[in-house]
């Protein structure tokens, strides 16, 4: 579980790090940038948020 929350951290940072090169220094995000969002975002809420909603689910019932 802590090397999840590292992982997630770490991802978090390379995404600030992107969009701050690019929305700082450009007006448009790069394509590194939208892909950085895009895999520590979207992809990790897609993936495992699905587990979350069903607990969700289950313990509001």
């Amino acid at each position: 579980m802590e090397r999840e929350i590292e992982r997630r951290i770490g991802a978090v940072s390379a995404v600030t790090r992107a969009l701050y090169r690019s929305v700082v220094v450009k007006r448009e995000p790069s394509l590194k940038a939208t892909l950085s969002i895009y895999w520590s975002i979207y992809d990790p809420t897609l993936t495992f948020g699905h587990k979350l909603w069903v607990v969700d689910l289950l313990l509001l019932h």
